[in-house]
Formats: structure tokens, sequence, C-alpha cells
């Protein structure tokens, strides 16, 4: 009898080890995001920064388990501040979500929602095109018509 109980604890405690393993599968990432001193620091880990006029919220595309927003900019003509100088007209870019469960994906809002011309820090979200912000928070900083990157996130 006393193996049997055994025998039903250790399977019971590998099958609750189990389940926690596939419930921390990455997804979630939302809560560790990076946060950056400056815009300096922030250019420095995106793979792309670029001025961009907003255009219009496009639809939305699975990231980290939830939709999130996708939007077309335009680069053409404005000032870059890393990566490739191609201009694009309707590029999509995914509005990175400030949270992954249930409920809304943006609940501090959406940075590009309402936008016009900003600076986008980017990384490539898989091996396609696409393109997203590096944090939900750090991702989006308003454009002041200046051609350099300003010291400090605005307040």
């Amino acid at each position: 009898m006393k193996v049997r109980l055994s025998v039903a604890l250790v399977l019971l405690a590998g099958l609750t080890a189990c389940t926690s393993a596939a419930a921390d599968d990455g997804r979630d990432k939302c809560d560790d995001w990076p946060v950056y001193a400056t815009p300096s620091e922030a250019l420095e880990q995106a793979d792309w920064v670029v001025t961009a006029d907003v255009a219009e919220a496009v639809g939305s595309e699975t990231i980290y388990g939830t939709e999130a927003h996708v939007y077309s900019v335009t680069t053409v003509g404005l000032p870059l501040f890393k990566g490739d100088a191609v201009g694009h007209e309707n590029l999509k870019i995914i509005s990175t979500p400030q949270k992954c469960s249930a409920g809304d994906p943006y609940p501090a809002g959406d940075p590009l929602l309402d936008q016009k011309r900003v600076i986008l820090f980017l990384t490539r979200e898989g091996t396609e095109d696409t393109w997203r912000t590096i944090t939900p928070e750090q991702g989006v900083l308003p454009a002041t018509g200046d051609t350099s990157l300003p010291d400090r996130w605005p307040t």
C-alpha cells in the first residue's frame, strides 16, 4: 500500500512539474520587458530605428499568445537612425502588446494609436519581413521634427 501511495505521489509531482513547464513556454514574455534608460540605449538593442508616418491600423497579428495591433507606416524620405536606408510605403509594424494573457493587450494604451510621425525602435519578428516594436513601452517615440535622436524619453 505504501509503495502504491509513493508511486502515485511521484507521478502526481511529475505531472505538476510538466504542467508548470508547459505554462512557462516563453509565450508570456510580457512580464519581463527590458527597460532602457535612454533612447540611445534602446537604439543599441534594436535591429532597425527609423522615423515613420503612421497611416492606419490594418489588422492584428497573434504574438505572445494575444492579438496585437498592426499598423501601416511609411518611411520614405524620413530620418534613419539604424539599419538599411530603404524607404518603405505601407510597411506593416506590430505594436508589441503590454499584456500577453487574457484581457486588453494594451491596458495603458497602444503607443501607435492616434500617432502621426514617430521614431520606431524595431526588431524582426520571426524569419519573415515582419517588424515589431522592441518593447511595449519604449518601442515608439514621438518625433519632434529634429533629425537627431532625443537624449531622454518624454515624461
